[in-house]
């Protein structure tokens, strides 16, 4: 194992086993399998426990519609402060617990270094701090511009709105797969040039990551990653939907990008944390743009899974690039 680390050129730490694509989209494709996988390794636990905050922030700290109906900075200033202290209080629990009490030392980490520290690429020249700056201020300040614009469309009922309780119930789980596609696509164009120069290199400092990694994005990559609810000024959702997208698309990436890959809860209990499928993402840079839920890395070709012929692969297109960019100069 130390060897197969040293020939993909990194330092040591906690290498899963290679990753495969949800049993949907294996050859011949396996739909109990797939139902299987949704209920036991997706929803289970982490997308369950966004949803219910989710619904937890809408129900107790998300002021009522009518607020809405005539919009101000107010409205979207205690927007903002929920989702602060919402950040505060997730985010920074898994950060406090992981990488300042260092709970589970490096076991099941990805790289066994820490966070940076002194580092003038950082703000403040501390990776934790510039990460929270960009979370904090960018990414909760226009979740909650977002979240207040859509409000008011509900309120004065300008938008198409569902009524049943069954309805909003499938299109929470919808949202899933919608974001599978929304997320690759502004992916993709963010790593394009003059956009990833101009935002998103922001993201791509964080190559060893934290739980404050996970939306530490410039504003501009921040305007299309939290625009996942305004695919309901097409087809029918609902307040609290629009509340759900932003609770997800806030909170998720951060267990995604924890550096861990199981968080270990007292001396017996796992539980899956970090998303090693984006992980090689953050590595390697032009693999795995996507979600492992809905693969268009496969695709598209540029699906790793973390083993030695996959990254041997990598390599190949990257020298096949080169040879093209050589004859063309």
């Amino acid at each position: 194992m130390i060897e197969v680390r040293a020939r993909l050129g990194r330092t040591r730490g906690y290498d899963p086993a290679p990753i495969d694509v949800p049993p949907l989209f294996q050859s011949p494709p396996r739909p109990l399998g797939m139902v299987r996988w949704l209920i036991t390794k997706y929803m289970w636990p982490q997308s369950i426990a966004w949803i219910g905050l989710a619904a937890l922030m809408y129900q107790t700290v998300t002021p009522g519609l009518d607020r809405f109906a005539s919009l101000g900075l107010d409205d979207v200033a205690l927007l903002w402060l929920r989702n602060t202290a919402m950040m505060l209080v997730i985010i920074g629990g898994q950060h406090w617990w992981l990488h300042i009490r260092r709970g589970q030392g490096t076991d099941y980490k990805y790289e066994e270094r820490w966070l940076a520290k002194g580092r003038k690429s950082f703000l403040f020249a501390d990776q934790t701090k510039d990460n929270m700056f960009w979370t904090l201020v960018s990414g909760g300040g226009i979740a909650a511009l977002y979240e207040a614009i859509m409000f008011r469309l509900y309120a004065n009922e300008s938008i198409p709105q569902l009524d049943s309780l069954w309805a909003i119930a499938a299109m929470t789980f919808a949202v899933f797969w919608i974001e599978g596609v929304h997320f690759y696509l502004n992916h993709r164009l963010l790593h394009l040039d003059p956009l990833y120069g101009w935002a998103h290199a922001l993201h791509h400092r964080n190559v060893n990551t934290g739980p404050w990694s996970g939306i530490s994005m410039h504003p501009l990559e921040h305007l299309l990653y939290l625009s996942l609810p305004f695919v309901f000024l097409v087809i029918p959702g609902s307040p609290y939907i629009v509340t759900f997208c932003l609770v997800y698309l806030m909170i998720s990436p951060s267990p995604s990008h924890s550096g861990f890959d199981r968080f270990k809860l007292g001396d017996s209990i796992e539980v899956h944390g970090g998303d090693y499928f984006h992980n090689l993402h953050h590595r390697y840079f032009e693999v795995n743009y996507g979600m492992l839920l809905l693969p268009l890395d496969k695709c598209f070709g540029t699906f790793h899974d973390g083993s030695l012929e996959a990254h041997q692969e990598m390599k190949s297109r990257r020298r096949a690039s080169s040879e093209v960019e050589v004859d063309m100069t």
